[in-house]
């Protein structure tokens, strides 16, 4: 069809699309790079979620060749307007329950970009079903959660990718590398920090407001425990402050910030967990200004077991860090120190100079710094048998990335005491208590198979 000829409906959803997508990458925070390969077969997909996050994956996925968007589960009807514009020909649920029931037959692959609290619900219902899924930061938000969902993609063969965009932007895959490259030497101890305030110093309100007309409510508890609808303070964004449905901040970005040298120290399992920061002004409420230290069973990429300490709000590493960088101004108001027998590295978060650093001074070494690919490609590549290795941030990796991210969650809880953790059964050894908060039962009527 030629463009004199085409649809004024046709030509401006086009432009709405070649916009949104071109908007998608300040939001991703880098350029993507073409792989050189043609797509062999079609990939069909349903997104969990139609806002926010979720629309940021449907502008990312329509920039991979031959994906089509077959259907969306959006709980308020309000937030539905980008994908009825750019995406007129998907089908629209409230329930994700029956997207994916009626849906099943027409889709390779999910989505998710909702809530915290439904992560893990509708990702393992869509495995069970056969469905590749890709699923946002923090994988689940429960350690219980974490653990089924990675060993169940992983003992039925699925694809699979969690959220955590920047993991394939060259300015973390250059850290990882460098990391595995030894050019610090052993890792002594690892920093990692971010400003944001996703908790509450005040108490939940004690009242109850009325429902917008275009959402359910409902729905949008799903699983999750059924408290009274307050405006403002759950839908659309604020439920990352609260327990029980979000993560607060370090749940929000942690598996972010931990990538590079999460991965660029393989992996390392958490030995014990300790906050440091005030506990929660309430059971319903993220505390702010969190300081957790983790001790991390050592390899043969660290000076034995090491440490881990993580910071947000206005929380911040002290001076022997600063010294280890040049000065506090050299310390990322976001993202990572890690300081090794031969030197330190600052990796930023969201731009920032990605340095090394030798007795205070910045290196002046020429080193190789990899370019940035497309994490969502990625994902849709391992799928279409494009790529013999699994996804950059696949579950079996995922996973246990937000197992230490959620380790620190717990602790939060329980701020003072040192819980120690046995990584291979995914217990406490010394806390009920603690072992208590690893796992939650599901609302009855929304209960979910294997979780």
């Amino acid at each position: 069809m030629s463009r004199q000829n085409t649809p004024a409906s046709v030509t401006d959803r086009r432009q709405f699309l070649k916009t949104a997508t071109a908007l998608a990458a300040p939001y991703i925070g880098w350029k993507t790079t073409s792989h050189g390969q043609s797509p062999n077969s079609a990939l069909r997909y349903a997104c969990f979620g139609a806002n926010g996050r979720a629309w940021g994956n449907i502008q990312s996925m329509a920039g991979v060749p031959n994906c089509t968007l077959v259907a969306v589960a959006e709980v308020d009807s309000s937030r539905l307007g980008n994908v009825k514009k750019g995406f007129p020909e998907a089908k629209v649920y409230a329930d994700w329950r029956q997207l994916l029931e009626k849906e099943a037959g027409n889709i390779d692959a999910i989505v998710c970009g909702t809530p915290d609290h439904l992560h893990a619900p509708i990702t393992m219902s869509a495995m069970q079903l056969g469905k590749h899924a890709y699923c946002e930061k923090p994988l689940t938000r429960t350690l219980h959660e974490a653990r089924v969902i990675r060993e169940y993609a992983e003992a039925n063969g699925l694809v699979s990718q969690m959220g955590i965009q920047v993991s394939s932007s060259g300015g973390n895959r250059t850290p990882v590398a460098w990391l595995q490259q030894g050019l610090i030497g052993k890792i002594k101890s690892v920093h990692s920090m971010n400003p944001k305030s996703w908790g509450s110093l005040d108490k939940l309100p004690d009242r109850t407001d009325p429902v917008p007309a275009t959402l359910d409510w409902e729905i949008w508890v799903g699983p999750a425990r059924m408290r009274p609808f307050l405006a403002g303070e759950f839908h659309p964004g604020n439920w990352r402050k609260r327990i029980g449905y979000g993560t607060g901040t370090l749940g929000d970005m942690g598996c972010h910030i931990y990538h590079p040298w999460f991965a660029g120290l393989n992996a390392p399992a958490t030995l014990s967990v300790t906050s440091h920061g005030p506990g929660p002004v309430d059971e319903h409420s993220w505390p702010l200004n969190a300081k957790v230290h983790h001790r991390m069973k050592g390899n043969d990429l660290t000076d034995g077991d090491f440490d881990f300490t993580w910071y947000d709000g206005n929380q911040f590493p002290d001076e022997s860090v600063w010294q280890a960088v040049g000065g506090r101004e050299n310390v990322p108001v976001s993202g990572s120190v890690v300081i090794g027998t031969t030197g330190a590295m600052t990796i930023p978060h969201g731009g920032g100079k990605l340095a090394i650093w030798r007795d205070g001074k910045q290196s002046e070494e020429k080193l190789e710094n990899l370019p940035s690919e497309d994490h969502h490609r990625n994902f849709a590549a391992a799928i279409r048998g494009e790529i013999k290795e699994k996804p950059r941030a696949h579950f079996g990796y995922a996973g246990p990335m937000t197992e230490t991210v959620l380790l620190g969650c717990v602790a939060m809880r329980l701020p003072g005491v040192e819980l120690k953790w046995d990584d291979a059964s995914g217990k406490f050894t010394n806390s009920d208590a603690a072992n208590a908060l690893t796992h939650e039962s599901y609302r009855k009527g929304w209960e979910v198979k294997g979780i």
